[in-house]
């Protein structure tokens, strides 16, 4: 059974033997190849080599054509500044006070920022794995496009205050998520990821994700399916617990749950959705190898026999991430059909 194989009939439950095992591994690939990540988030032949070695290292399920949450900012003219060995930031956000950035064409992913250099990456990716490892094209979601781009503290404000403003945003970046993620597919991308963190019920109430943000991921998955997707995975971090039963209607194949959210109530929450985690990040630096393998099998036990979970980080792997402790996390899921024994 290939990785994608594996990977898919998780998905839909006839998963026979293993664990899959997704780790979010993104910029960690740099550091464990030993390059700088500024030139590994701007060079996608770059980070296309750098996610087949961890792969290759670790025998993890998936590559990630995914840089950072300023792709789709910077495409829209904001600033960005670049540290040697960290994560970018926005120095000058694209959107001012002014009212017409609606009426702005959408970014081409074929010339506009660094999307063609993710494009690059998902070819390079695709070409050299094949149907044999699960190629995943990361976008950002509509709200978190929009914090990217007039910065979180506005949005709020805008969604206050005005609404009516805030909808007509996220319509603009849901379009963008939506042409961004059809690029990445007709790439190569079998799978498109949404990660919509902005969305948590850290940062908003249920009830404005009901309302706002579950018409726009439909929209965008719908596109993306339609686009030749076999699958549309969604990871928002933080507390979900409330957002979840609403997943599958947004046309979720797939949802990352985070360290906050125990397992056992995410499966009762959404016990006809693909669930992937919910290992947390920081257990990877911090814990010993022993321990996150006694964390993996912990969770494949709490699945049991639902086929439809997949091992993985509740976020993406820090930067400083032990090596020795992914493999122990892959070494849990291949130990056997969900629940199997040490």
């Amino acid at each position: 059974m290939t990785a994608l194989e594996r990977f898919l009939d998780s998905l839909k439950g006839r998963l026979i033997s293993g664990t899959p095992c997704v780790p979010l591994i993104f910029g960690y690939a740099a550091a464990l190849c030993k390059v700088k990540l500024s030139d590994y988030l701007q060079k996608g032949e770059l980070l296309a080599y750098c996610q087949l070695e961890a792969q290759k290292q670790f025998g993890t399920d998936a590559v990630f054509a995914y840089a950072d949450n300023s792709v789709e900012s910077e495409a829209l003219g904001s600033r960005i500044c670049f540290p040697e060995n960290d994560y970018p930031y926005i120095t000058d956000y694209a959107w001012g006070d002014h009212e017409n950035w609606t009426s702005r064409p959408l970014p081409d992913a074929q010339k506009d920022g660094r999307m063609p250099q993710l494009l690059e990456a998902v070819k390079i990716m695709r070409s050299t794995v094949g149907d044999t490892t699960t190629v995943v094209g990361g976008v950002l979601g509509p709200m978190s496009i929009a914090g990217q781009v007039m910065g979180l503290d506005k949005l709020i404000y805008l969604l206050v205050d005005e609404p009516d403003k805030f909808a007509r945003a996220i319509d603009y970046t849901a379009h963008i998520s939506l042409s961004y993620g059809q690029a990445l597919l007709n790439a190569g991308a079998h799978v498109l990821m949404l990660l919509e963190p902005t969305a948590s019920q850290n940062i908003i109430p249920q009830n404005v994700f009901v309302q706002y943000i579950t018409p726009r991921i439909r929209y965008i998955f719908s596109g993306c399916k339609s686009a030749g997707a076999l699958a549309c995975w969604l990871v928002i971090t933080g507390q979900t617990k409330g957002l979840l039963p609403y997943y599958k209607g947004c046309g979720a194949d797939l949802a990352t749950i985070d360290y906050e959210v125990p397992l056992k109530n995410a499966l009762n929450a959404a016990p006809d959705l693909s669930l992937a985690g919910n290992i947390k990040p920081y257990n990877f630096v911090e814990h010993s190898q022993e321990e996150l393998y006694d964390q993996a099998k912990k969770l494949i036990s709490e699945a049991g026999h639902n086929r439809r979970f997949l091992l993985s980080s509740g976020c993406e792997l820090p930067l400083n991430a032990k090596p020795e402790n992914v493999e122990a996390m892959v070494r849990a899921a291949r130990g056997g059909l969900n629940g199997a024994n040490r």
